[in-house]
């Protein structure tokens, strides 16, 4: 997965509170890729309802979306 690519979400995914975070069948693109940790975060454009943008494990990311060619 590299920064720029476009991801198809597979179902609609809410945060805690319940909003709407990721649409389903909408495309998301990655912003960047963090490989410097243990585990491979992901960040994608998503809703935003704070200031910054939240990022998530390579392995939930390949659950949830469908990468798009």
């Amino acid at each position: 997965m590299r920064k720029g690519d476009k991801l198809k979400c597979l179902e609609d995914i809410t945060n805690v509170l319940g909003m709407l975070l990721f649409e389903k069948d909408k495309i998301y693109e990655v912003l960047y890729v963090d490989n410097e940790d243990t585990t491979i975060q992901v960040c994608l454009n998503h809703n935003l309802y704070a200031n910054e943008y939240a990022t998530f494990d390579l392995e939930w990311v390949n659950k949830r979306f469908q990468k798009k060619t």
